[in-house]
């Protein structure tokens, strides 16, 4: 164990090192002009909240600084760190409550520059998918170290390397998973009481998981265990929003304060009329999330409910109701919730939604699950379903006019997010050399175009919220 941890621990500090020396190359002129500046432009804002505009240019990569870290989210996060919630208009006042407190009382207690607490974020990310790594992967150090590379370079990892609470969901999330595998529920209590201070959308994890005991109940019949189960699995959630409440009405002085700047956030149901998006790269990572992992975990759910009283077993026994088991089904369920629930509200601007499908834990559990199983997997099934998702995708986007060109560089990121899920599902049929060679063109590609979407950030062009 001793030795893996060695291998993580330089794994990490191999991604940062890497990640900082391509955006260090790209802001340099002549090597920007005659490399990613030939397929690509970036973007810039120009002019005020209320009359911006943001147009594409041909410029190198911005400099770090701090100011550029406090962006959209951030700048929220950022805010609270410094107000807490008091009401005043200024500083997002009448928004603030819709962000919960973990994150920016974590960076206050750091006394951290945004710069810092976003390397910190990424540390805090690579910590809680190590664990995750650790105790989902079977215990092979190649087959671990090289998912974990994998995993922290993905197309979106970016999102960890900037002042949002990602990361933080990412822990707790690992904290609570470790407990249920270990039976101790004193750490799940923590790791729960914890995911709830950090976001809103944790009411999707509790709400899977209390499904994930229905869909058991239904099975088994055991009424009397389910409720035990739903009411101790769902104590440190009611307990960690109950904190929020009244550390919001501690600086507020309002009890409502996170319902009343939902006003300013939900419009309620919306019917689809038009599909858009914030920007062209969220929209092909949204794209990719929505048809080749959320769909998938709706669609296998329906195939498992009507399943429910069958005496056959699953195809992958996910009947029974072992640690793995109930993880990946709590997942499915959080990942089918969100989908849903952004079909019913977002009026067809799916902005974001792959923070809150790809960017989650549950998404991580999802795959590392699937690559411990993946051996027992019929390989034309793989293939039956890669093949079909694929199909949908690109049917898809041949019907939606938003975004223009499919092949312009905004769309590496849906691209780069198809080739690593097929790498992930069909890697077993290469040989060691040939899977180093994929690997290490996947890593390198994906840092890549996580430099180039950190830009789009610092630049205050490309939207994340």
């Amino acid at each position: 164990m001793k030795k893996q941890i060695i291998i993580l621990c330089s794994l990490i500090i191999l991604s940062i090192l890497l990640f900082i020396s391509i955006f260090r190359l790209f802001q340099n002129d002549k090597i920007y002009y005659n490399t990613i500046g030939l397929v690509s432009q970036n973007y810039e804002r120009t002019g005020g909240w209320n009359d911006y505009k943001i147009s594409k240019v041909s410029k190198p990569y911005l400099k770090i600084e701090n100011d550029n870290f406090l962006q959209w989210d951030a700048s929220i996060y950022n805010c609270i760190k410094e107000n807490e919630y008091k009401s005043e208009d200024s500083c997002y006042g009448k928004v603030r409550a819709a962000f919960f407190p973990l994150f920016p009382f974590l960076w206050k207690l750091t006394g951290a520059s945004p710069i810092i607490i976003s390397i910190l974020n990424y540390l805090i990310f690579t910590l809680a998918l190590s664990l995750l790594v650790i105790y989902l992967v079977p215990n092979n150090i190649y087959l671990r170290a090289t998912t974990f590379i994998l995993l922290i370079t993905f197309p979106t990892s970016v999102i960890y390397m900037i002042p949002y609470s990602e990361s933080l969901f990412m822990l707790c999330m690992a904290i609570a998973v470790i407990g249920l595998l270990k039976d101790k529920y004193l750490l799940y209590f923590i790791g729960a009481l914890l995911l709830a201070m950090v976001r809103p959308a944790t009411i999707f994890v509790l709400l899977a998981i209390i499904s994930s005991e229905i869909f058991f109940f239904l099975k088994k019949g055991d009424i009397k265990c389910s409720l035990k189960n739903i009411i101790s699995k769902s104590l440190p959630f009611l307990i960690g929003y109950l904190i929020v409440i009244i550390l919001q009405h501690l600086s507020s002085g309002s009890w409502t304060a996170f319902v009343d700047a939902q006003k300013y956030w939900t419009v309620g149901f919306q019917r689809i009329v038009n599909i858009s998006d914030w920007s062209i790269e969220g929209f092909g990572m949204n794209t990719f999330s929505i048809f080749f992992i959320a769909i998938p975990a709706m669609g296998f759910l329906i195939y498992l409910g009507l399943r429910i009283k069958s005496k056959k077993q699953s195809w992958i026994k996910l009947i029974d109701k072992t640690g793995e088991n109930y993880l990946l089904l709590i997942s499915l369920f959080y990942l089918a919730g969100i989908l849903l629930f952004s079909f019913l509200t977002a009026g067809g601007n799916f902005h974001s939604l792959f923070r809150f499908i790809i960017c989650s834990p549950l998404f991580f559990i999802v795959v590392l699950i699937l690559i411990s199983k993946i051996s027992s997997i019929d390989t034309k099934l793989l293939a039956l379903v890669f093949t079909t998702l694929f199909l949908l995708l690109f049917t898809y986007m041949s019907l939606v006019e938003y975004g223009g060109d499919r092949l312009q560089f905004s769309f590496v990121g849906l691209f780069m997010l198809v080739i690593t899920s097929g790498y992930i599902l069909f890697r077993r049929f290469l040989s060691i050399k040939l899977d180093l060679i994929a690997l290490s063109l996947i890593v390198i590609i994906n840092t890549v175009w996580n430099t180039y979407m950190l830009n789009m950030y610092l630049s205050n062009g490309w939207i994340f919220t």
